[in-house]
């Protein structure tokens, strides 16, 4: 797997983290009951889990002849353990002078196999992608995202670069562009990769892992190339690019307890690969801290290495269904135990607090507006409706939509609130899309609302208040986090809508023009 080339080591291990262990807080009369695990008939042993692949750069360094990685944004050092030949390369950049070495390399962060290790975790190195003197590097400034593979050689001089199906070969003599017709890059075996020019020109590239130096430059590269062409045969150096992904994984979640909201859990996944993960209220609370990683679009492991600034070792691997991830049990100290229930974790739009007082107001100036729908498909909606559909397994079938835009919760970019004409007396079934830079991303669904619907002034979790009428009565529905209420029986009851901002979507009422969603 690939992660981006900031990966998880660029911020300090010390963050508000969280776990499950069965650690209570006594400060305050109110404790917090950690989720509870329940003994197994039978002790199971089980190792902690392996993620290979993933990307780190930075500094290497030694101390006492061992080595120490830094990466690009961490003042932090780490010790590493590899198997490879570390040293030997280390010693043919650097020259015996004991200074720092620009790296980067494939691996992972794992738990230190000695308890009595003063690190709560460290790097393991599977295999060098390149290695360079600081002195003839760029470093940290070089870009990492631009390439899947690119190799060199200067005898005679020549580049390539491949990137998105197309191969860049540069020689003194000319610049070829050329499209791959095998574009699957393995990392760890021989392979051939052939490209073909408009003119029907052909070229391979045989690239094999393996130490490949450049003496000129200091430079060590993790794979030997040969480049075979009409101009002629070439021998030199390649390495793999870190090419940035999207991160599904990424973003706030909240577990809900059905005994109290100070046993709340919050489990933030961060782009940079650490986690967070903090029960209770501010009297009380666990915190933890880690990191996660994965391998697979659908699981995704959580290791919790401190908690309240002493070590531990414990590892939850979750799966992942739609914007849910859940598990049963937890691997402490490699020994596996189940949950006195399923852990579950819904994806929020905000970070969730128990705390009185924590929400912060936003302060908006609204203009009086009455919002319908226009007499043309929003075609973005109709996507983000079809994927809605296709991401719970329905088929919409005769399933018909309209929708309205507006900024619901302050960043700038207008959500859309789309009505599906699965309508009764009651109202009709409501979507609402959170607007992202890339796109429109489901937030919530509220059934049987009745149209037109006010926007509050008033707001939770940066999201604005909506009011509704029912029966001759005013709702209030308020995001909690996660979404508006499912069902309009959750939200509160108010003798009028005093707060309005003045803006009305669907101000008409129920659309009288729907869209097929396919």
């Amino acid at each position: 797997m690939r992660f981006s080339s900031s990966f998880l080591l660029i911020t300090p291990l010390i963050l508000v983290l969280s776990a499950c262990s069965s650690t209570t807080s006594s400060t305050s009369t109110t404790q917090v009951k950690e989720t509870v695990i329940t003994p197994t008939p039978e002790i199971i042993h089980k190792d902690f889990s392996n993620i290979l692949d993933g990307n780190f750069r930075g500094q290497l360094s030694y101390k006492n002849n061992k080595p120490y990685f830094q990466s690009c944004d961490d003042p932090q050092q780490y010790q590493v353990i590899t198997e490879t030949a570390l040293n030997d390369v280390y010693n043919k950049i650097d020259e015996d002078n004991g200074e720092p070495v620009y790296i980067e390399f494939a691996g992972q962060i794992v738990f230190p196999k000695s308890k009595k290790s003063k690190s709560s975790v460290m790097v393991e190195l599977d295999r060098i992608n390149h290695m360079a003197s600081t002195k003839t590097s760029l470093q940290c400034a070089k870009a990492t995202d631009t390439f899947s593979f690119k190799a060199k050689g200067n005898d005679p001089y020549w580049r390539i670069n491949i990137h998105d199906n197309k191969l860049f070969f540069a020689t003194k003599a000319s610049n070829q562009s050329y499209t791959v017709t095998n574009s699957t890059v393995e990392s760890t075996k021989q392979q051939v990769i052939s490209a073909i020019k408009s003119d029907e020109q052909r070229l391979s590239l045989t690239m094999q892992p393996g130490s490949c130096y450049v003496s000129d430059n200091k430079e060590y590269w993790g794979y030997l190339t040969v480049v075979e062409s009409i101009h002629g045969k070439f021998s030199g150096c390649g390495e793999l690019g870190q090419l940035t992904s999207e991160q599904p994984f990424t973003g706030e979640y909240l577990s809900q307890s059905k005994q109290s909201s100070d046993q709340d859990i919050n489990l933030s996944l961060n782009a940079n690969h650490t986690l967070e993960y903090q029960q209770g209220n501010q009297a009380t609370k666990i915190v933890k801290t880690g990191f996660w990683k994965s391998n697979t679009p659908n699981t995704v492991v959580a290791m919790f290495t401190k908690q309240d600034g002493k070590k531990i070792q414990q590892e939850i691997i979750f799966k992942r269904n739609g914007l849910s991830l859940s598990s049963n049990d937890v691997n402490k100290d490699n020994v596996l135990t189940k949950l006195d229930e399923t852990l579950t974790f819904d994806k929020m739009n905000a970070k969730h607090s128990s705390l009185e007082g924590d929400e912060i107001q936003i302060k908006r100036q609204f203009t009086a507006q009455f919002i319908n729908p226009a007499n043309s498909i929003d075609l973005e909606v109709q996507k983000a409706v079809r994927n809605y559909f296709k991401i719970h397994r329905t088929d919409p079938k005769n399933t018909r939509f309209n929708s309205v835009r507006f900024d619901l919760n302050g960043d700038g970019k207008d959500e859309a609130i789309v009505l599906l004409d699965w309508c009764s007396s009651n109202g009709c079934e409501m979507l609402v899309f959170e607007s992202k830079d890339k796109g429109l991303i489901f937030s919530s669904r509220v059934s049987r609302i009745q149209a037109p619907i006010l926007v509050a002034q008033t707001q939770h979790f940066s999201w604005q208040d909506l009011f509704v009428a029912k029966d001759n009565n005013w709702l209030q529905l308020d995001f909690d986090g996660l979404s508006y209420p499912l069902k309009i029986s959750a939200a509160k009851s108010i003798d009028r809508p005093t707060d309005s901002s003045g803006v009305v979507l669907f101000s008409e009422g129920r659309p009288t023009t729907w869209f097929s969603i396919k």
